[in-house]
């Protein structure tokens, strides 16, 4: 069962925002929105994590005292409805379904040559189906395709051999030209069909866009934590102390169960993203706030942010001019918060309210969409 102190947090807050939507003729941008109240908490990684055991717990440190203004964050993730009225309304043309970059198919023509003399000076020693194998590589290759496609999106499959190495994503993400949020698992998929599922394969700049025609904007990486804990301090999940307070049988958050990256039993409903309230609220009454897809925030991404940043902060906003041109980023790099359906204790531990991820801006991804936020006017 839910604590008390879940049953108090939400009755209160809810009757807070009520309290101020009766008071004031609020626009409709403020429609299925939260009102987070103003504020100090504890943010950053959860206990026992720092060391290892969550690849997204890496960057997550040191927990430190941020304060910030109220806000107000949407109640769900953007749904593929939701952003099909923006496309129609604006005719923005997201980042998956534009032509590759000048400098990202100069890239690619780099890697192709360079792929194509090593196989070619590996051809003379070959026989039989390797030799096979590499006549085929090398007509693939330089048939330049790929040239003529859209920049696509990164798609998850299920992994069909031992896994040679945990650091080697490409194992079980591909490119998929086809994937985009109109097709949200690449060719055959429709967003028609999934119309309340959350909008994936967007980049920030996509994500951007939408909330500004929205009259909103994204929230920064502080206020999203914020509204992810839900008024609780340092637990380990959105809902609390325990993973499962309702029994085994209810699932919280919709996440992967099975062998990590073989096997999605979807115990929980679900092998891939779920209808946005499909699962039960945080304390502040946020939905899918922990799972389902990650969510794209305002802050540019920094692996020392935290060490970076003072402690008691107010209002932070990510981290300076110079310490992100010391990266030398290849493209803009944006947090992103939440974890998704593909997140597992046995992988990355993504949909603890403490974790964080990164996302360039020229990789859209299948588990990736955003909410918004707005400021009090």
């Amino acid at each position: 069962m839910p604590s008390l102190l879940y049953f108090f947090t939400r009755t209160a807050l809810l009757f807070l925002s009520a309290l101020s939507l009766t008071a004031q003729s609020e626009p409709k941008a403020l429609e299925h929105m939260v009102l987070i109240p103003s504020g100090s908490f504890s943010m950053g990684g959860n206990a026992g994590l720092m060391n290892g055991g969550s690849q997204s717990h890496q960057t997550s440190y040191p927990i430190h005292e941020v304060t910030l203004d109220a806000f107000w964050i949407d109640e769900a993730e953007v749904t593929n409805r939701q952003f099909a009225e923006f496309i129609e309304a604006s005719g923005y043309v997201t980042f998956a379904e534009r032509p590759l970059p000048e400098a990202v198919l100069e890239s690619l023509q780099q890697n192709i040559t360079a792929n194509l003399l090593k196989i070619k000076s590996m051809l003379p020693q070959a026989t039989g189906a390797e030799r096979k194998s590499m006549l085929q590589a090398i007509e693939e290759l330089e048939s330049n395709s790929w040239t003529e496609q859209n920049a696509g999106s990164i798609v998850f499959a299920l992994l069909q051999s031992n896994l040679q190495s945990s650091n080697d994503i490409t194992q079980w993400w591909r490119i998929d030209p086809s994937a985009t949020w109109r097709a949200p698992s690449g060719h055959g998929s429709n967003w028609k069909d999934l119309l309340d599922h959350p909008v994936v394969n967007v980049t920030h700049d996509d994500a951007a866009a939408y909330a500004e025609w929205a009259d909103k904007r994204l929230p920064t990486e502080a206020e999203w934590e914020r509204a992810a804990r839900g008024g609780l301090d340092k637990k380990p999940y959105v809902w609390g102390d325990d993973f499962a307070p309702e029994g085994e049988t209810v699932w919280m958050a919709n996440i992967w169960q099975g062998l990590w990256p073989y096997e999605n039993t979807g115990l929980d409903g679900y092998t891939s993203t779920a209808p946005v309230k499909s699962f039960p609220p945080n304390a502040y009454g946020l939905y899918d706030i922990s799972g389902n897809v990650w969510e794209i925030v305002q802050d540019r991404y920094h692996p020392k942010a935290y060490s970076l940043r003072p402690d008691g902060a107010t209002n932070p906003t990510g981290p300076t001019p110079a310490s992100l041109a010391q990266l030398m980023q290849r493209v803009p790099a944006y947090v992103t918060r939440g974890g998704s359906f593909l997140c597992s204790d046995g992988w990355c531990r993504g949909y603890q309210p403490g974790s964080r991820q990164t996302q360039e801006n020229d990789s859209p991804a299948q588990h990736t969409g955003f909410r918004c936020a707005r400021d009090i006017k």
